[in-house]
């Protein structure tokens, strides 16, 4: 039993330090950050973007890319 649970522990710590790997990678050849429950994209670093449900965060490279996905500014960075 204990290496069931060990196992399931080392697949759970697998895939958070993966997701963080391509967050990350995301984050740094990204210029701009959407969200997508609101559709309002953001530049990386504005502070919304640290207030976003992960799951939520849509990496774009371009203004013109996140405008014709349909999204909007926001209207505290202003990107």
């Amino acid at each position: 039993m204990k290496k069931f649970f060990a196992a399931i522990i080392a697949l759970v710590v697998l895939a958070t330090v993966t997701a963080f790997a391509e967050s990350i990678t995301n984050f740094s050849v990204s210029k701009y950050v959407g969200n997508a429950k609101t559709k309002k994209f953001h530049y990386v670093d504005c502070s919304m973007v640290d207030k976003m449900n992960p799951a939520n965060k849509v990496f774009m490279s371009s203004r013109e890319e996140a405008i014709n996905a349909g999204y909007v500014p926001c209207k505290r960075c202003k990107p």
